[in-house]
């Protein structure tokens, strides 16, 4: 950063002695002008330099040891003291130097006269110029972080909310598939042990990909052919499970468990029959995951009665993508339309 405030101050001296020359080229002759302007480009060059470095150390060293700073008016004021005390002692040097070193003397001269007034002047303009640009540039410096700290205070607030989210759904699941192993146990005790088995692999699954923010739409497909190969032992024919999804679209991405909070869904609100069986049919179109099943409900309050699963997957959306989850009945169809995440290159 003091890198390029140092390139900025050259500019703005390049600019001034570019100004310069051009005036004395007007006023006198190119020759004088030239020299002038070699003399007096490295001297204000210098001399800019000396005025923003003896900043730096007041600012970061010296003030901090004598006084702290607490409101805008405070340091309004030190600010501006410090200006008039540089501006008066560079001025007194100045003055002191060119009076004793003076060539000519033939000529009197007055410690305060014009030149006092005009190198006072001058070194006032030069450090209030410098001082007021660093305290712009600093508080729009300051504002900046300010924004860059809320980012990031609402990036991790963000991440704790969605990962608060995705574990309300992980007790919603396993409540509900201890209810459905209880009733299995006392009619079938080797399916019992198989379902068992196949609901540790969903939530082993649940638990390797619990970090995760998503995941490849691939490994959202394993999960759910074992959640479907689980359903199967408990209501066998009545249930059928369609995947159309492509190979090439296995690759974009979702939130983990997203599947399974759709599939349980569906199961869960409609009727399951061996004559009017459930159908679940998943398909992508575009960067859409469609699953689509047959609406047939057990009760007629079905859009309230999906809870806080569905609400807390658009929550998650909202976090993670510029879409959200859409649902709706068609064709006596019940329509869940997913956004899939482009991964990044």
């Amino acid at each position: 950063m003091k890198t390029n405030r140092i390139y900025f101050y050259l500019f703005i001296i390049l600019l001034f002695n570019a100004f310069h020359l051009i005036s004395e080229i007007y006023t006198a002759d190119l020759k004088e002008g030239l020299s002038e302007t070699i003399i007096l480009l490295p001297v204000s060059f210098i001399y800019t330099l000396f005025i923003f470095w003896s900043r730096v150390y007041l600012k970061n060293k010296l003030i901090p040891k004598i006084i702290n700073i607490e409101n805008r008016s405070q340091f309004l004021s030190v600010w501006t003291t410090v200006i008039i005390i540089k501006t008066v002692t560079l001025t007194f040097i100045w003055q002191t130097v060119a009076y004793t070193f003076e060539n000519d003397k033939e000529i009197e001269r007055s410690f305060f006269d014009l030149v006092f007034w005009l190198v006072l002047l001058i070194n006032f303009a030069v450090i209030a110029f410098v001082y007021f640009i660093e305290i712009f540039l600093e508080s729009q410096q300051e504002k900046q972080d300010i924004k860059i700290k809320l980012t990031q205070y609402q990036n991790e607030k963000s991440v704790a909310q969605y990962l608060a989210l995705k574990k309300q759904l992980n007790p919603h699941f396993l409540f509900n598939s201890f209810n459905s192993l209880s009733g299995l146990i006392s009619i079938d005790t080797k399916k019992a042990e198989h379902f068992l088995q196949e609901l540790s692999n969903i939530y082993r699954y649940n638990l390797t990909q619990s970090e995760e923010v998503v995941v490849p739409l691939k490994k959202e497909l394993e999960l759910i052919n074992s959640y479907m190969s689980l359903q199967k032992i408990r209501f066998g024919e009545s249930i059928i499970f369609q995947n159309d999804i492509e190979e090439s679209k296995l690759h974009l991405l979702l939130p983990p468990m997203t599947l399974e909070l759709l599939f349980e869904n569906a199961i869960k609100h409609n009727s399951v029959d061996i004559i009017k069986p459930l159908k679940i049919t998943i398909s992508v179109d575009n960067l859409s995951l469609k699953v689509v099943n047959n609406f047939q409900p057990k009760n007629n309050d079905y859009e309230k009665s999906l809870g806080i699963g569905q609400k807390n997957l658009v929550n998650q959306y909202k976090m993670l993508h510029s879409e959200i989850p859409v649902f709706n009945i068609f064709n006596n169809n019940y329509i869940a339309s997913i956004p899939l995440i482009q991964p990044e290159i």
